[in-house]
């Protein structure tokens, strides 16, 4: 049964996407990944608190397994695998044509209007997928 912590998300992989040895650039990687927080986030969220956010990036590491062209089918599946204090990990997965090509980590920390870390809001820990899908 799937879980609903777990966003899935159908990218396209657009022309401006591709560099010059005609695969995704890996920098791109980052946006696909941030496009599946979005929708994760606009999901699990009341829709008058995504602008409200007070999240920010704090760390990424980013897994590249496979090369991705244009035409490729992308799905990023997203979800929040661990939650501390003041910061919460979202963890992606690019695949393509139902192969894994990257698997991304994101540290986000929750900041005050001044910048500063503060605790995480308790929903946060409901979201927490403890074993998500890798293969």
């Amino acid at each position: 049964m799937p879980d609903d912590r777990v966003e899935k998300l159908e990218l396209q992989v657009r022309y401006s996407d591709i560099d010059s040895y005609a695969h995704v650039n890996n920098a791109v990687y980052l946006s696909y990944f941030e496009l599946g927080r979005v929708e994760f986030l606009k999901k699990h969220l009341p829709k008058d608190s995504i602008e409200k956010i007070g999240i920010v990036v704090a760390r990424v590491e980013v897994d590249y397994l496979s090369e991705i062209k244009l035409g490729d089918r992308l799905i990023c599946e997203t979800w929040i695998s661990s939650v501390g204090r003041t910061s919460l990990v979202f963890s992606s997965l690019l695949r393509k044509n139902d192969i894994v090509a990257a698997r991304g980590k994101i540290t986000m920390v929750h900041v005050n209007q001044h910048g500063r870390p503060e605790p995480l809001p308790g929903f946060y820990r409901d979201l927490v997928v403890q074993v998500p899908p890798i293969t």
